[in-house]
């Protein structure tokens, strides 16, 4: 069954875990920081109502390390995002979680699509989320929130225009500018 978190409930869950997070710089690979977007969480979508919890808690925690503004659903935001989880079995016996996430601008239209997946223990038995362990659901949060960072610092910010403004040519520059 899939299980639904609008933006109102998971807004303020990823609020509260970023209110309790302070940075600490302990991973080996290379972090993407993306300070200044705001960005709204949707949804996850597709696990059980116990990894979506501990996910979006650590999604949360992720965005923070990364500097990134994650703001309630009601709120405005640059864009929003709906992700989906699920749980499968792999050819050589160990469980997958894989992730997608669909990035909407303003208008929402769907600006980008981030997958990915991390590889768990081998599951007992039929139910593959019973080999998806916090280890795990916290490389995919980090995964995924690299993945949506990088889409965020590479997308060229979005000029908005007053009434009686008239749009410049590529290129131009303001008279604050010159």
């Amino acid at each position: 069954m899939t299980k639904f978190l609008n933006g109102l409930v998971l807004g303020p869950a990823v609020a509260l875990a970023l209110a309790g997070c302070q940075e600490t710089t302990t991973a080996q690979r290379p972090r993407i920081d993306a300070p200044g977007v705001p960005v709204s969480v949707q949804s996850i979508t597709g696990a059980p109502d116990a990894v979506t919890t501990n996910f979006a808690g650590l999604l949360g925690e992720a965005a923070a390390e990364r500097r990134m503004e994650i703001v309630p659903g009601d709120k405005p935001a640059r864009f929003r995002v709906r992700g989906y989880l699920t749980a499968q079995p792999t050819q050589d016996g160990q469980t997958a979680l894989a992730f997608v996430w669909d990035v909407y601008d303003e208008s929402k239209k769907r600006a980008q699509r981030v997958q990915g997946e991390s590889l768990g223990k081998r599951a007992s038995g039929s139910d593959p989320w019973a080999g998806i362990d916090q280890t795990i659901v916290a490389k995919a949060a980090s995964e995924s929130m690299d993945a949506i960072a990088g889409f965020l610092v590479t997308t060229p910010a979005v000029e908005t225009l007053k009434p009686g403004d008239k749009a410049k040519p590529a290129g131009a520059k303001t008279a604050a500018a010159r």
